[in-house]
């Protein structure tokens, strides 16, 4: 699996270098450091199947319902991928959905990602649009589209999402907590 993301990954390196090489903001691209591939699979047979492939090369592994599907967020522990990704975000496809499957996109962190809109306006031949996650409050980036494929520019990274999941988790896991010992007359 790994051998298939790496050749999927410098394909898509290659025709993102095409798109931007044509770009008037050549400093703002060449800053954005890919951190995350997103690879796409058609149901939950697939879904496991690759992640029990991918496992034994992962120090950590978060899973998330989302969608009515499952996502993980799988961190290489040995191994860096192409652009020396450190994390696979394996998704099943939304149900009743057709995307392509494998490489879905990659995603882009930068801090200057929070002052893309502006530059992105100055390029005419993009094609983008601001995206968010309904389900974490505050979570959103931009879209670039392009030859079948996307790049997510984002300000923070996928861990980052991880963290503030699993934080709001424990916060309301410490209230139910409190308000149960309150109720209890404790």
């Amino acid at each position: 699996m790994i051998d298939e993301l790496n050749d999927a990954l410098k394909d898509y390196s290659d025709k993102w270098e095409a798109l931007t090489a044509g770009c008037n903001d050549q400093q703002f691209f060449q800053g954005l450091k890919p951190m995350a591939v997103g690879w796409k699979v058609a149901d939950e047979a697939d879904y496991k199947q690759l992640y029990d492939q991918l496992r034994a090369d992962c120090d950590r592994i978060v899973e998330t319902w989302m969608n009515g599907r499952w996502i993980a967020k799988m961190h290489l522990k040995d191994i860096k991928l192409e652009g020396d990704i450190q994390i696979v975000k394996l998704m099943q496809r939304r149900p009743g959905s057709t995307d392509k499957l494998g490489l879905d996109h990659v995603d882009f962190y930068s801090p200057a990602v929070a002052g893309a809109e502006a530059i992105l306006q100055k390029e005419p031949s993009l094609k983008w649009s601001h995206e968010s996650n309904e389900v974490v409050e505050g979570y959103n980036w931009i879209s670039v589209w392009f030859e079948g494929t996307e790049a997510k520019l984002k300000s923070s990274t996928v861990m980052d999402i991880v963290i503030k999941e699993l934080s709001d988790i424990n916060a309301k896991i410490k209230i139910d907590s409190e308000v149960g010992r309150l109720t209890s007359g404790q």
